[in-house]
C-alpha cells in the first residue's frame, strides 16, 4: 500500500488524458449520482480548504475496455472516490475518458457549471448553481470560467467593466485569485494493488452506508478484465435497449440469467471464473440469453406489461427468462403469465431470493418439456387462485394488486377516457403497443372529497383506475359525476373499468361503489388469472 498527495489541477489532468496513465474506473463503479447542489458544497469546501475525504486507487494489470490504447502508463483504478473526481472534470469543464462519448458528458456539462457571487464580500464568498436570473446577473461569475482563465487580471478587467465599476479591478482580482487557488488543493491518496476481489470487499467495507458491492458488480468487472470491450460493445447497449423498450433492469438480473442458462447456477460465485473468459460457450450462452429476454418481454408486452415498473420483482422474470431459453419451440406465455401472477402473489422472491432462484432453476433444467417445468415450478406454490372482493378493498401501495387492476383493465380492452378511441397502453397515431407506457392511478373519487369521512378507504384498490397521464392531470379533485359529464365519457368506458351504475356515484354512497366495485374487480381479476391456467 502507498500513499501520496496530487493538487487537484494533477487530478483533473489525469482524468480526461488518458496517455498520462492514471485515472478510470472499475465496471463495478457504473453511475454519476451526485447532484449539482453537492458540486457547489464541494467547492465551497475546497474555496474555504476544508479536508474533502481520501481517493483509494487501486495499482493493477486489470484492463478495461473504457482504457485508451495504447496506453502503456500504469493504471490506476479509482475505487473509492469516483464522484468526488467525476465532480472535478466537470467542474474544470473536462470529460472523463470513462465516458464513452461526448453526450454524457454534455448532458451535465450546463448543469453542473458552479457560480460564485462576485459582489460578496471576500471572505464569504457564495456559490450556487446556475439559473436564468443569475446566468443573466453581471455578479454571478462561472468557477469554471475562473480555473480555466489563463490571465485572472484581464478577467477582472472584464468583470469590473461588466459591473460598470473599474475602481472593483482589485477587489475582484484578489477574489479571483482566491478561487483560483482551488487548484492547488491537495487530495490525499491512498494506492492498493490487491486482487480483484479483495479490491470489491474493500469497496463494499468502505461503503457500508451507501453504494454496495454485489454479486453481479464482481462478475461484471471480471468480464471487462477478461474481454476487453465486451461490457462496452455488448453488454451495456443490449441493457439500453431494453430500457428503450421499458424495462429498465439492474444488471444483476441480465448477469444471473447468464449464468443460470450457461452454468446452471443463480448463485454467481458457484460460477467457475474460466466461464467469463472468451469461448464458444459464452458466445452460445450470451446468444441465449439476450433471445430469450427479448422473447419474454415482447410476450409480456402483448398482455400489457409493457414496462418494468409494473411488476413488483424481476426476479421472478429470471425463472421465465430460463424457460424460454431451455424450451423455446414449446414456450407458453399463458402459463407462465399465469405461474408469475401466483408466484408473485405468494412471495416465492420476497425473502432468500437467490436461494429460491437456484433451487427453481436447477429445477428446470432436469425437466424434459415447458409443461412438466411450470407444473414443477407451480407446485410448491400455495397462494389463492382468485380473488374475493376485500382483496380489493386493500390500499393501492400494494403492487400485486394494482398490477392485476392493470391488467384486468387492460384485458377489458379499456379505452383512454379522453379520447375514447384508443386503448390504454396504445400509441393514438399508429394504436400500437406504447413501450414504456407508464399507467397513472387516479382516485375516481378524489382524495379531498371522502378523506374526511373515509380515511381508511379513500386509497383502497377499488378507488382506482388506470388513467394516461393527461386524463389524469385534466380531472383533477373534481366530483366524478361532474369530471364524467365534462369530458363525455361514456358508460361504455365506464364499464371497461368495472365502474358500478350511475347511482353510486354520488360522495353519500361511496361505501356502496366500494363494495360494488370490489365484488366487479374480483370476478374479473379471477376470470383472468383462470384464463391464463390451461393445465
Amino acid at each position: 500500500m502507498k500513499d501520496q498527495r496530487l493538487h487537484i489541477a494533477d487530478i483533473v489532468r489525469h482524468i480526461d488524458d488518458a496517455t498520462l496513465g492514471a485515472l478510470n474506473v472499475p465496471e463495478f463503479q457504473r453511475k454519476y449520482v451526485w447532484r449539482a447542489s453537492k458540486l457547489a458544497d464541494l467547492v465551497d469546501s475546497l474555496w474555504r480548504e476544508y479536508p474533502i475525504g481520501t481517493l483509494l486507487l487501486w495499482e493493477s494489470s486489470y484492463d478495461s475496455p473504457q482504457t485508451a490504447k495504447g496506453d502503456q502508463g500504469r493504471k490506476l483504478w479509482i475505487i473509492d472516490g469516483q464522484q468526488r473526481v467525476t465532480s472535478l472534470a466537470l467542474l474544470f469543464g473536462r470529460k472523463p475518458y470513462w465516458w464513452s462519448d461526448a453526450n454524457q458528458r454534455n448532458k451535465y456539462y450546463d448543469r453542473y457549471d458552479i457560480l460564485v457571487n462576485i459582489a460578496k464580500d471576500k471572505n464569504a464568498l457564495e456559490f450556487g448553481l446556475p439559473n436564468p436570473v443569475r446566468r443573466k446577473s453581471k455578479e454571478w461569475v462561472s468557477v469554471r470560467a475562473v480555473l480555466k482563465s489563463p490571465n485572472l487580471s484581464a478577467l477582472s478587467m472584464e468583470i469590473s467593466k461588466d459591473l460598470a465599476n473599474h475602481e472593483l479591478f482589485a477587489e475582484i482580482h484578489e477574489k479571483l485569485q482566491s478561487i483560483k487557488k482551488i487548484e492547488t488543493a491537495q487530495l490525499y491518496e491512498i494506492i492498493v494493488d490487491h486482487e480483484l476481489e479483495d479490491v470489491a470487499e474493500i469497496f463494499a467495507r468502505l461503503n457500508t452506508a451507501g453504494t454496495k458491492i454485489r454479486e453481479s458488480d464482481i462478475v461484471i468487472a471480471l468480464v471487462a478484465a477478461k474481454q476487453q470491450g465486451w461490457i462496452r460493445n455488448k453488454f451495456d447497449p443490449f441493457l439500453k435497449d431494453l430500457e428503450s423498450k421499458g424495462f429498465e433492469f439492474d444488471p444483476g438480473v441480465v448477469v444471473r440469467t447468464f449464468a443460470i442458462i450457461g452454468h446452471g447456477v443463480a448463485r454467481l460465485r458457484d460460477v467457475p471464473e474460466a466461464f467469463w473468459e472468451p469461448s464458444d460457450q459464452f458466445d452460445d450462452t450470451w446468444r441465449k440469453t439476450k433471445e430469450a429476454i427479448s422473447a419474454v418481454i415482447k410476450h409480456l408486452m402483448e398482455y400489457g406489461i409493457v414496462s418494468s415498473d409494473l411488476l413488483p420483482s424481476l426476479n421472478a422474470l429470471i425463472p421465465l427468462f430460463v424457460l424460454r431459453a431451455f424450451f423455446p419451440n414449446d414456450f407458453n406465455i399463458k402459463k407462465a403469465l399465469h405461474w408469475l401472477l401466483v408466484a408473485t402473489r405468494d412471495g416465492r422472491y420476497s425473502g432468500s431470493a437467490i436461494t429460491v432462484l437456484d433451487q427453481d432453476t436447477r429445477q428446470i433444467r432436469t425437466k424434459h418439456d415447458f409443461d412438466e417445468a411450470i407444473d414443477d415450478l407451480t407446485s410448491p406454490l400455495t397462494a389463492q387462485l382468485d380473488f374475493k372482493p376485500e382483496d380489493f378493498l386493500e390500499d393501492y401501495a400494494d403492487r400485486f394488486l394494482r398490477l392485476v387492476l392493470y391488467l384486468t383493465v387492460f384485458n377489458a380492452e379499456a379505452k383512454d377516457w379522453m379520447s375514447q378511441d384508443v386503448r390504454l397502453g396504445f400509441d393514438r397515431e399508429d394504436n400500437e403497443l406504447n413501450e414504456g407506457f407508464k399507467p397513472e392511478w387516479h382516485h375516481f373519487f378524489a382524495r379531498k372529497l371522502v378523506r374526511n369521512a373515509f380515511p381508511d378507504q379513500v386509497d383502497s384498490i377499488a378507488n382506482i383506475v388506470v388513467l394516461n397521464e393527461k386524463a389524469n392531470r385534466s380531472f383533477s379533485s373534481k366530483p366524478p359525476r361532474e369530471y364524467l359529464k365534462e369530458h363525455n365519457v361514456s358508460r361504455a368506458r365506464l364499464d371497461e373499468q368495472a365502474i358500478p351504475p350511475d347511482d353510486v356515484l354520488v360522495v353519500d354512497k361511496f361505501e356502496q361503489f366500494l363494495k360494488q366495485r370490489s365484488e366487479l374487480l374480483a370476478k374479473r381479476a379471477t376470470a383472468f388469472l383462470q384464463g391464463l391456467d390451461q393445465r
